[in-house]
């Protein structure tokens, strides 16, 4: 019974773990670019339309489309850290899911996208 206690201990905590890694993933649009900076080496994802590009972005981004087709897109993609972001967080969510299952760590999102990053008063290319 004791060994039973102390195995659910462990496994309580393990899961506890989990999910704190998983929410210091998403980041706020200030500490994605302070974390970004600080991080050498780290890759600057930007998943949005070329269109959306266009219209304003990340200095020193790549950006690759984020699409049914993206999974297929990654082989040129250097395994770094990365830091992906879009126009509203939902589609570099995904993103960041997909680059998770093809062995990308750490994956880090930008909560918001581009819509929190402008609110922030932040710089856009």
């Amino acid at each position: 019974m004791r060994k039973f206690i102390v195995l659910l201990f462990v496994l309580a905590a393990c899961g506890e773990k989990k999910a704190e890694v998983a929410t210091e993933t998403v980041l706020e649009p200030a500490e994605f670019q302070a974390k970004f900076q600080l991080t050498k080496g780290a890759i600057l994802l930007d998943v949005r339309t070329e269109e959306e590009v266009s219209g304003g972005a990340l200095a020193g981004q790549k950006n690759i489309v984020y699409d049914d087709l993206f999974a297929t897109k990654l082989s040129d993609l250097e395994h770094k850290p990365i830091f992906v972001y879009c126009g509203s967080g939902i589609r570099s969510a995904k993103a960041a899911a997909i680059l998770k299952e093809k062995g990308y760590e750490p994956v880090y999102e930008m909560k918001g996208g581009m819509k929190a990053w402008r609110g922030a008063g932040l710089p856009v290319q």
